[in-house]
């Protein structure tokens, strides 16, 4: 549990995965929103209705209770990830991974009254949870494993959603093929066995 828990510890890291942890999905969800435009449909950004400082106080609550109340990123970047990569390497690990963290999600489809989930559907969905969870597992590395970095991502993620995107299926559906492209770049780029150029002796099982 000491070993698990000092991964939040681990926040000496470049100042560009801060950045990507608390503005990526902000500029995944507007390009989808931008291509979407651009296709000739017409998007809401529910943010674009109120003021900065309203839209900068739901961001910073949200994130900081993300913070605060996360478990998901203990349970799979903090105790699964790291022995699934010991055994199936950085991108193995990552597409097991995503099965139980999308499928975490089915009692949404459930609910009718959750419309952003009955109209996107199962099935992208799931690509999402493929694309992004690849990508997890790039910034855990890439950040020698700090489970600070992937809460505050997940924390924005959910900021984001909320502030940038409504219940209509097909900007979320362009994020998701960007988030697909990206992840194909990242296996590409880093190799799929670790997607890190570097050392991960940090990475070890706890």
């Amino acid at each position: 549990m000491k070993e698990l828990f000092r991964r939040f510890l681990i926040m000496r890291v470049s100042p560009v995965w801060y950045v990507v942890a608390l503005f990526g999905m902000a500029g995944a969800m507007l390009a989808g929103v931008g291509l979407f435009t651009l296709s000739g449909g017409t998007a809401v950004i529910p943010a674009a209705s109120g003021p900065a400082s309203s839209v900068a106080i739901v961001f910073v609550v949200t994130v900081l209770l993300g913070v605060v109340l996360n478990t998901e990123e203990i349970a799979w970047r903090g105790v699964a990830l790291p022995r699934l990569q010991a055994a199936y390497g950085a991108l193995g690990a990552s597409l097991i991974l995503a099965v139980p963290e999308g499928f975490l999600h089915l009692p949404l489809f459930l609910q009718k009254d959750v419309a952003f989930f009955q109209n996107v559907g199962i099935p992208a969905f799931m690509l999402f949870s493929f694309a992004l969870t690849v990508l997890y597992t790039w910034i855990f590395n890439n950040t020698r494993g700090s489970l600070l970095i992937v809460t505050l991502l997940h924390a924005s993620q959910n900021a984001w959603a909320n502030l940038l995107s409504d219940d209509q299926a097909a900007p979320f559906y362009w994020t998701v093929g960007l988030l697909v492209a990206v992840a194909i770049a990242v296996v590409a780029v880093f190799g799929s066995a670790r997607l890190v150029r570097g050392p991960v002796a940090a990475l070890s099982p706890t």
